[in-house]
């Protein structure tokens, strides 16, 4: 019988540091940042971080060169990500993923425990790439925070998206995190 928390896994050097640095260049000081919505709309007290849903056609256009190509090379970190996971998990079967939304969390901000499947999303599988290193906090907490979990940056935290697998990110305590989430299909 295999436990549960063996389903959340961390793969390591999928998406490669370059990478990591040319999407914090190009994102970091940007003026599309918005606040983080959970699925009733913006609630800071249950949500609280920046985002840039990068993976849209608004977005992309604004630098269409350097953005499709990080685009690009995200999908296949996720495919390599998604290919290690089903690896293994062979039963695990996924058409594509959701898109990829850049994450900010700077001092203080968090998000509080949920779980990432719902009627309006259904989703199969959770995947959040670490772009950097260099801040304190911000670490995955499972199961009540029984099971903690923070990647290296170019590393990813997978699990099941499913109400088995309630999460939350910790309050970052000293500088920025940012993460690139997607989920599985």
């Amino acid at each position: 019988m295999q436990d549960i928390s063996e389903y959340i896994v961390v793969v390591d050097n999928v998406l490669p540091l370059s990478v990591c640095d040319a999407i914090l260049e190009e994102y970091s000081f940007s003026d599309e940042w918005v606040q983080t919505e959970i699925g009733s709309g913006v609630d800071t007290s249950v949500r609280s971080a920046m985002t840039i849903e990068i993976s849209r056609d608004n977005v992309i256009s604004r630098n269409q060169g350097a953005r499709s190509k990080i685009d690009s090379l995200i999908f296949d970190a996720a495919k390599k990500a998604i290919d290690a996971y089903r690896q293994k998990f062979g039963h695990c079967h996924i058409q594509e993923d959701s898109g990829y939304e850049l994450l900010r969390y700077k001092t203080g901000q968090f998000y509080k425990e949920h779980t990432d499947s719902f009627k309006l999303r259904p989703r199969a599988v959770s995947c959040s790439f670490s772009l950097n290193d260099g801040y304190e906090g911000g670490e995955f907490g499972f199961f009540g925070k029984k099971k903690i979990i923070k990647a290296p940056k170019g590393g990813a935290v997978m699990f099941p998206s499913n109400f088995m697998f309630p999460h939350e990110i910790l309050p970052v305590t000293s500088g920025t995190r940012y993460s690139i989430i997607t989920w599985f299909v």
